[in-house]
């Protein structure tokens, strides 16, 4: 009874380390609740006690709010899901402009959390702010965008006012939706507060079932799969991407109405000022390589038809930022070009159950922002210049 009493301590006190190493330098445990206090201005921050989150609740060094002059923002994409801090693209695209960059990206924000960030990086002096959309997720009522409209925020009542927005008042069905995104099982709950089994979840058993597959020449029914080392995609996300992205849905289309509103607002903050980047859904760059390859054929409808969705959101961003003057990049292109170098040089580019890229997708969106930057200075120049004639 001693020896099994002593074994009990010794495994108690080892977990109960290793959870406390995991939390103090790994970004476990990861979820869309953990690690999070509520603001009813941008929906929520991060915990200052992560290990590479600053003391105003987002993913920087201390002290990197005071005197920064680009503001990145964004979600997961631009926080850096499965890269350290330096290497999320903010950090990049700081190393190749010279610019001091604040991340600004929180995982799950959304267009709201977006404007609220814009607005106040630019009033405090900021040169520029660029705004990474993700067409995947960006444009529901979920997440963020919940947590904003219950808050009932005095900034938001005011700018629900000023810009007349839709979605956020209501009258679309998005509240059965932060209904459905909060109502999570006990088993996700426990899987996303415990840092053990968030490493287990987001590591461990995504490279087991990899392997299983790769070992027994098994396709998991889970996931799209596809030929010549290109990775495979999530089912369950690939699809919930494609929904989410759906003009044709009455949510999603009051959603990326009050875009427009944000979008023009950002315009009448002075032409350069505010640049759209877009960035792509792991089965959307799949979908570019696939398209490069005349590989399409091979295909499933299912995959086909969540991407095209995102494509079909990602022309109607293109339009608005044309009709208002705004600059615009998509990183498509680069993301795309990266995957192939790396499935040529045997490299993971993703892991097989996330959409997050690992260090060179980062890096190909940092290019893509730093061309994105090229375009906002040149537009603030052609403006000053206008200005002294």
């Amino acid at each position: 009874m001693k020896n099994l009493i002593a074994l009990l301590v010794s495994v108690t006190l080892a977990l109960g380390a290793g959870e406390a190493m995991l939390r103090m330098f790994t970004p476990f445990p990861i979820g869309t609740q953990s690690h999070r206090s509520i603001d009813g201005k941008y929906g929520y921050r991060l915990d200052p006690t992560l290990g590479d989150v600053d003391e105003d609740g987002f993913r920087n060094l201390a002290g990197a709010h005071h005197g920064f002059q680009v503001a990145a923002v964004g979600d997961s994409m631009t926080y850096g899901n499965n890269v350290d801090s330096a290497h999320a693209w903010p950090a990049a695209f700081e190393a190749i402009t010279g610019e001091r960059t604040y991340n600004f990206g929180v995982g799950s924000y959304g267009i709201y959390s977006y404007h609220a960030i814009v607005l106040d990086a630019l009033a405090g002096g900021a040169k520029g702010a660029i705004v990474a959309v993700f067409p995947g997720n960006d444009f529901a009522v979920v997440f963020s965008a919940c947590d904003i409209m219950d808050a009932h925020s005095d900034f938001w009542l005011a700018e629900q006012k000023r810009l007349q927005l839709q979605a956020l008042t209501g009258q679309v069905d998005g509240q059965s939706q932060c209904t459905k995104a909060r109502s999570i099982s006990l088993k996700t709950k426990i899987f996303e507060n415990v840092a053990i089994l968030s490493l287990y979840h987001y590591v461990i058993r995504d490279r087991a079932k990899s392997l299983y597959a790769r070992l027994f020449d098994r396709e998991l029914s889970e996931y799209y799969t596809f030929p010549d080392g290109c990775p495979s995609v999530s089912r369950r996300s690939a699809d919930d991407a494609g929904r989410m992205a759906d003009l044709t849905s009455s949510e999603t289309a009051a959603m990326f109405g009050d875009f427009e509103r944000f979008a023009a607002d950002w315009a009448e903050r002075g032409r350069g000022r505010v640049g759209l980047l877009v960035l792509p859904s792991k089965e959307r760059v799949i979908f570019e390589h696939l398209r490069r390859h005349n590989q399409l054929a091979i295909a499933e409808p299912g995959f086909i038809r969540s991407v095209e969705r995102q494509i079909a959101l990602e022309e109607k961003i293109r339009e608005v930022a044309d009709r208002l003057d705004l600059p615009y990049r998509s990183a498509v292109a680069a993301t795309a070009d990266a995957l192939q170098e790396a499935i040529l040089a045997g490299q993971r580019f993703y892991p097989d159950s996330d959409g997050h890229p690992f260090e060179s997708g980062y890096k190909a969106f940092a290019r893509t922002a730093s061309s994105l930057w090229d375009d906002m200075q040149a537009a603030t120049s052609e403006t000053s210049h206008s200005l002294r004639r």
